[in-house]
């Protein structure tokens, strides 16, 4: 099997790649990428029902450029690795800790987290002891108004939860990890509001950053759903680290020329970068939207104080799903060093919005 990457007009620097093998030759496993010169590219291959995912991460590809690689199996050990605990989901990078999924019941959602910068400085916040926001944690899905449920805010003896029911396609290798969880969604008193079906994919990217797909599912399995019009939603939001909101040291940039919640909040835009200083250095976390998303681009229920969370209800409006029915949003979250020109986050979305063509020749 050959595969040709086209650049297209954007220059490719550290881009994931990914295509759909419709007639999977390939089973799922580790691969090299083989140039007819020059270094190899580790690739992986993970199954999705009939068809498989090859993905690799391309160093580089000038504009208007192509290349084609020979795949070749290789025998070695995962770099990305997703393990199960009694906590959730680790996720590790040549055996070092990268992330988790908390699970647990002692709180009434789950969220993903802490992310650190390269050398192990906080980006997101899970600090159990601040009072405001307390349900603020790292990096989370919920939604503030489920048919009248608030699983965002957590009011004593009025709030919603959302519990994990299972885990799975845990997949390792060479170029990402990933999992999905099985979520249900209740009233506080346990009724059954609708059922997450969450994936997540993190890449084996360079030291600075962080790189995970996020992709959501809600699907109404007892009757009719109602996601109101609140600004209390995500359905994704992380919250930042102390030091880095905007009151402190940080600053907000989105994809249109926003700068921070004056220009922001409740803006339309493709991604939003939100960075700042910390122990010294210079940090943050970007979200992009998708463009297949409904509404694209997303407004933003993003804020000075270090939240910041995409949000088509406020303004876009309530959103119905039928019974039987499911909604989907897709989205890639990117921690990194540097500001927004540094990590060359503008750049970064490109590759997601509008990826490398990828041609396969059995």
């Amino acid at each position: 099997m050959t595969i040709t990457v086209s650049a297209g007009p954007h220059v490719r620097k550290n881009a994931i790649c990914t295509v759909t093998l419709t007639e999977p030759t390939l089973p799922a496993g580790n691969y090299l990428l083989v140039p007819e010169k020059g270094a190899k590219i580790p690739a992986s291959v993970q199954a999705c029902g009939e068809a498989a995912e090859l993905c690799f991460v391309l160093d580089y590809l000038g504009a208007n450029e192509t290349m084609t690689f020979a795949v070749e199996a290789a025998d070695t050990a995962p770099r990305m690795t997703a393990e199960v605990t009694d906590r959730g989901v680790t996720i590790a990078d040549n055996g070092a800790f990268v992330t988790e999924y908390y699970t647990g019941t002692d709180l009434a959602k789950p969220y993903m987290g802490p992310f650190t910068d390269r050398y192990g400085a906080d980006i997101t916040r899970l600090d159990f002891e601040i009072k405001e926001h307390p349900h603020h944690r790292s990096l989370w899905v919920s939604h503030g108004d489920v048919n009248g449920v608030d699983t965002w805010n957590e009011p004593q003896d009025r709030h919603g939860y959302i519990r994990n029911r299972e885990i799975t396609d845990l997949f390792s290798g060479s170029t990402f990890a990933a999992f999905t969880v099985k979520n249900q969604w209740t009233s506080h008193g346990g009724d059954p509001l609708l059922d997450e079906t969450t994936s997540y994919k993190l890449y084996a990217t360079d030291a600075a950053t962080t790189v995970v797909d996020v992709t959501i599912t809600l699907t109404a399995a007892y009757g009719d759903v109602t996601l109101g019009s609140t600004k209390e939603a995500g359905p994704l939001a992380v919250r930042m680290a102390e030091p880095l909101k905007v009151n402190n040291t940080g600053t907000m940039k989105n994809g249109v020329g926003g700068i921070n919640e004056d220009e922001i909040w409740m803006k339309k835009a493709p991604w939003v970068d939100y960075y700042g200083v910390t122990e010294g250095r210079v940090c943050g976390v970007a979200m992009f939207d998708n463009p297949e998303n409904d509404q694209f681009p997303t407004y933003w229920h993003a804020r000075d104080y270090g939240l910041m969370a995409v949000n088509n209800f406020y303004r876009g409006g309530a959103k119905q799903i039928a019974a039987g029915e499911a909604m989907t949003f897709a989205y890639r979250v990117v921690f990194h060093n540097g500001d927004t020109e540094t990590a060359a986050i503008g750049a970064m979305y490109a590759d997601y919005a509008t990826p490398a063509e990828i041609a396969v020749e059995a």
